[in-house]
């Protein structure tokens, strides 16, 4: 009988050590394959988060709530294939905690360099891709006036992936796993704010879904590119003329302006959608063809505290004018 007992305890013993030694290789393995953590921030202490656009920081503060300080790189009004951080603000990252990269392509540019930078003072800096796990799609049209001709027709992904709400949902998964591992006594927290807003993305998927079935128009126009993820989502043709831009005016190319009226009359539009407010003379040759120029928020640069909306609120007033413009 004591050598049976001797033996239960041996077995269970060994049971003990294997278990811990799946856990300590689980960890392990979870370490490396993901990127580095580094080190952790204390309770009682802000997780310091940056951002390249304005939409990922948004999502880090729905999740992380007042355990977090979010800031966003790219001013409000620029190219992100033209622009880039300056120096200071690559002096900033030295103090983050997190950086979050929107991906596909936006900081293919500048990103190699500046981490390579950066991590020599802050090697602890997180370092997380929002585009990871999403299905990517081809960028229709790439604009950036200093690209070389080859860079021009290099192939690229589409980076407006965060304006389906859908793929907001997976992008708040990849954030909420990032910031609880950068700070594991506010994972809770994070983990149960992340939930809750990922039920109210689901509830806008919902109107939008409910809204945009309805339209009487079933194609967006637009020169900017941004809108491919959102239009393959709620079943919308979507065409990216190449003719015109926010301040591209075809009435000083007489050749092309007849080609212009004969390519947009192929379509099923009564709005041409632009990611900011079109040029007078861009809305004075659109309303000569019966066209009226629309906004809809791409939701890139960064806002000020007295403008600062958060990524529902945009989402809702672009269903708002989508409503209206398809309506018509």
């Amino acid at each position: 009988m004591q050598g049976v007992t001797s033996m239960k305890r041996m077995v269970q013993k060994m049971m003990a050590i294997g278990l811990g030694l799946s856990l300590v290789l689980a960890v392990g393995c979870s370490e490396s394959d993901g990127p580095k953590v580094g080190k952790t921030v204390k309770e009682g202490e802000k997780v310091v988060v940056y951002s390249t656009l304005q939409a990922q920081a948004s999502f880090a503060k729905e999740i992380g709530g007042d355990k977090v300080d979010v800031q966003t790189y790219m001013p409000p009004g620029q190219n992100f294939w033209q622009w880039a951080p300056t120096l200071k603000e690559m002096r900033d990252l030295e103090q983050a905690h997190v950086m979050i990269l929107n991906g596909n392509g936006v900081e293919d540019r500048w990103w190699d360099q500046m981490y390579a930078t950066v991590k020599i003072k802050n090697d602890d800096l997180l370092v997380i891709d929002a585009s990871q796990g999403l299905d990517k799609l081809n960028l229709l049209r790439y604009y950036n006036p200093d690209a070389s001709e080859d860079d021009k027709v290099k192939k690229r992904f589409d980076p407006w992936h965060y304006l389906d709400p859908q793929n907001a949902k997976v992008e708040v998964d990849t954030i909420a796993t990032a910031l609880s591992k950068k700070a594991p006594a506010y994972a809770e927290e994070f983990q149960k704010n992340a939930e809750e807003f990922k039920h109210k993305l689901d509830q806008l998927d919902q109107e939008y879904a409910d809204t945009l079935s309805k339209v009487k128009r079933k194609e967006i126009v637009s020169p900017y590119p941004a809108f491919q993820y959102l239009t393959k989502r709620y079943g919308l043709n979507y065409y990216v003329p190449t003719s015109i831009a926010i301040n591209e005016f075809p009435q000083d190319k007489f050749d092309e302006m007849d080609a212009v009226k004969v390519d947009f009359a192929k379509h099923d539009a009564a709005n041409i959608f632009f990611e900011g407010e079109a040029a007078p003379r861009v809305q004075e040759f659109l309303g000569q063809m019966g066209y009226q120029a629309k906004t809809l928020n791409t939701y890139e640069g960064k806002m000020e505290p007295d403008k600062l909306k958060g990524y529902l609120q945009v989402m809702e007033e672009n269903l708002a004018v989508l409503k209206e413009a398809l309506n018509q």
